[in-house]
């Protein structure tokens, strides 16, 4: 009986061990919670290409006559939106590998992603980071490594600077590593909201199919107050896996076609306590999934099997932005891009975002005041879009019209 009290007690005792080593493990971890609730008011002169009740504006629509020579667009709306309030949990710790653990998980209320449905909870940020003294490992759905969360447009507008700035948040999986002044960058990235164009409409399965994910290298280099960056992105997607005879009804054949696409991006940060100046410029293909002008047509198409070649076509995308303050802060942004057109000659259907756009540009004088955890904006965009009229066989514009909305935008910020 002293054998089986002695391994009972022994038992006990590390069972409570076990349980109090878990609860001071359990003690490691820290959950922060903040976000803030957001009201905006917003006044557009003209209708507008936009989402989410018309929160994500990004250019305003084609001329529509009517009957008489009126346009329909030339109409302006004004409405309130409460949607974007946003709640946000930072998880911390325990330590594994030797590094700090630690993660995101972000929601707002805009429901879906293509505007059809708002008011629901929406998932932004979900991922895990794993930290040791110079590096850093993601995975999970966080900012597109061409958002650069160092560098991006400080507008009141839920758009963020699109359709000159990449706004597009993925799966990925992301390393990191700082060697002096330098970062290094390096990402294979899934799609899951922000999605390519293709005949089957917005999908993912584009991506997927192609079998490769989209990769991402990036450069920064940081000397005092200013940084800098370049970056090289690469996606192959499939837009079909089967073709039809355009010539005998019925008959079927695979097809492996896949486009390949390219960007390269440069940006720079000036940054002081109460001054900062920050621009980015990129040269891409096919960045429709960043919620930018951009997308691909069929260049060869063979009758008999129904096969398909494509081009991708190539844009360029710029912004700049100033800001002054501290408590009371000015700004002023700027954008412009420009369709190129595309590699080859377009022969059958195109693919992808405003691809009836020549040329887009963008003024954005902002005004805001802090008080504590309440601020008060107040914004003013204008906008000028050029809608083709006469296009040559690449899809690049011979001749333009303009058409210009102006958006004034108030909002209100409970930030906690």
């Amino acid at each position: 009986m002293k054998n089986y009290s002695r391994y009972l007690l022994l038992l006990l005792t590390l069972a409570v061990s076990q349980a109090y080593a878990q609860e001071e493990e359990e003690k490691k971890i820290k959950l922060d919670v903040s976000g803030f609730l957001k009201n905006d008011m917003v006044y557009d002169s003209r209708q507008n290409v936009e989402v989410l009740e018309g929160l994500l504006h990004l250019f305003p629509k084609d001329i529509n006559y009517d009957q008489e020579g009126n346009d329909i667009n030339a109409k302006s709306s004004f409405g309130i939106v409460d949607i974007s309030s946003r709640i946000r949990g930072k998880i911390s710790g325990p330590d594994v590998f030797g590094a700090k653990l630690s993660g995101l998980l972000e929601a707002d209320f805009t429901g879906i992603t293509g505007g059809f449905s708002t008011s629901r909870v929406r998932l932004r940020h979900a991922y895990s980071k794993l930290n040791w003294e110079k590096t850093e490992l993601l995975f999970g759905r966080e900012w597109h490594p061409m958002f650069v969360k160092e560098v991006y447009p400080s507008v009141m507008s839920l758009n963020t600077g699109i359709p000159f700035q990449p706004f597009n948040r993925s799966p990925m999986l992301q390393l990191s590593h700082e060697f002096g002044q330098f970062k290094i960058i390096g990402a294979a990235i899934s799609q899951s909201d922000y999605v390519n164009s293709g005949p089957d409409g917005k999908s993912a399965t584009y991506l997927k199919n192609s079998n490769i994910p989209n990769l991402h290298l990036q450069l920064q280099f940081k000397p005092g107050n200013f940084l800098f960056g370049i970056a090289a992105d690469y996606k192959s997607i499939q837009p079909r896996l089967s073709t039809e005879s355009l010539l005998i009804n019925d008959l079927t054949y695979v097809t492996d076609e896949k486009l390949n696409s390219y960007a390269f991006m440069g940006y720079f940060k000036f940054q002081k306590p109460k001054f900062v100046v920050k621009g980015k410029a990129i040269y891409g293909q096919n960045l429709s999934e960043n919620i930018m002008p951009g997308g691909y047509g069929v260049s060869v198409l063979d009758s008999v099997t129904g096969h398909e070649v494509y081009t991708p076509y190539n844009h360029f995308y710029t912004w700049a932005n100033v800001i002054y303050g501290d408590k009371t802060k000015f700004g002023l942004f700027g954008g412009y891009t420009k369709n190129l057109g595309a590699e080859d000659i377009i022969v059958g259907d195109t693919y992808g975002m405003a691809l009836n756009m020549d040329y887009f540009y963008r003024i954005t004088p902002t005004i805001s005041h802090k008080i504590k955890n309440f601020m008060l904006a107040l914004e003013l965009e204008y906008s000028v879009a050029a809608y083709g009229d006469d296009i040559d066989d690449y899809g690049k514009f011979i001749n333009s019209h303009e058409v210009s909305n102006t958006r004034v935008l108030f909002s209100v910020f409970h930030f906690f």
